[in-house]
């Protein structure tokens, strides 16, 4: 099998560092794109770049394959949506300039036209953007990332479970969620980018089996091996509160951006190109 070169963005995440050590261990070649080579893995393979500082974009010559996995997420932040749409825009317009064989977005299920969280919103107005200039673009629309440690709201609601045994619920906890275990969501990354499939449509990266967030709630607290007792609280008060938290600049590790996504989820999920490219997402086992 040929040996890549690729670029991803948001190397020191979550999801971009699973994603360069997996790759490297796959025999290819990584370049981190961070904002400073200290939060690179290998700073040989370090390139800069930063979503706030678009005029300052690193060669992308001699690379195969672009992925982009960074996102500004401080939704306070007057210049988010900025932010996120024209750093990406020219990162991408940088990619075509220096012929990246096979650019893709990150996108995520939060994404779709009539979304409420400005989350979603955002990442939907850069996938059509992206498709506008370059309709070659890969998009990949990842449900809840599941993976050790757990970060957002699964993180918020375990150390919740694991501190109190009273635990609350958004309403009556049933909101929708698709999940995404990171283990799998590697390789299907890793068999598009070796293949290089054209995609029209988004790919739905989330197991088509969802589950509510009360299920989330008994399956975290089922991991602990901890009995818990559920208590109701409107969606209203909870927004609020995060709300209040973010104008203290009192970081809780939840953002009432978050929620809103979580309580308008897109209930018409398009599965079309997941399976036409044979990817399945197991569900997260859980009594119903």
């Amino acid at each position: 099998m040929k040996m890549l070169t690729y670029a991803i963005t948001g190397a020191n995440g979550q999801l971009g560092s699973y994603l360069v050590s997996y790759l490297r261990k796959n025999g290819h070649i990584v370049y981190e794109l961070t904002r400073s080579p200290e939060k690179a893995q290998d700073k040989n393979y370090y390139k800069y770049f930063d979503l706030a500082n678009p005029r300052k974009i690193s060669s992308l010559q001699n690379i195969d394959v672009l992925i982009h996995a960074a996102y500004f997420f401080d939704a306070t932040n007057k210049e988010y949506s900025t932010i996120n749409i024209l750093g990406t825009q020219k990162l991408f317009q940088q990619a075509k300039t220096d012929n990246v064989k096979y650019p893709i977005f990150i996108s995520t299920i939060s994404a779709y036209e009539t979304a409420r969280s400005l989350y979603g919103q955002t990442k939907y107005k850069i996938e059509k953007l992206l498709k506008l200039e370059n309709e070659n673009v890969t998009i990949i629309r990842p449900g809840l990332i599941f993976h050790t440690p757990l970060q957002g709201i699964t993180a918020a609601m375990d150390n919740f479970i694991k501190k109190y045994p009273v635990v609350p619920l958004i309403g009556c906890g049933k909101q929708l969620i698709n999940p995404c275990r990171l283990e799998e969501l590697a390789p299907v990354l890793y068999n598009i980018s070796i293949y290089q499939p054209f995609v029209k449509h988004p790919i739905v990266a989330a197991s088509e089996q969802s589950m509510t967030f009360k299920e989330l709630v008994k399956y975290l607290a089922g991991k602990r091996n901890k009995k818990i007792k559920l208590i109701s609280i409107p969606f209203f008060m909870i927004y609020l509160m995060l709300k209040v938290t973010e104008l203290l600049k009192l970081p809780i590790g939840l953002r009432s951006d978050s929620l809103l996504g979580l309580q308008y989820a897109n209930s018409n999920l398009d599965f079309s190109e997941t399976r036409n490219l044979n990817f399945n997402f197991s569900e997260l086992s859980v009594d119903r």
